[in-house]
């Protein structure tokens, strides 16, 4: 089963703060078919805060939701 913890945590503090809303991605793949590279950019409020790359879709936007969570929590500390 694949793992989206980043992302399922990224949405939770999002919604907690009224702020879901002003997320966005942009999803992008390249490479061979047999064996390409998604890049996955996290934006919240138009500004890009997480990016991710992965051999999957998923691992790639979990690496970004991470990334632009650990952005948001240090903002707010």
């Amino acid at each position: 089963m694949p793992s989206n913890r980043g992302t399922v945590e990224l949405n939770n503090y999002l919604q907690s703060k009224g702020m879901l809303a002003s997320l966005s991605w942009i999803e992008s793949i390249s490479g061979p078919r047999y064996g390409p590279t998604w890049t996955c950019i996290c934006k919240i409020d138009g500004q890009v805060r997480g990016i991710g790359t992965g051999a999957q879709k998923h691992v790639a936007r979990d690496v970004a939701a991470s990334q632009a969570l650990n952005t948001l929590i240090e903002r707010h500390q």
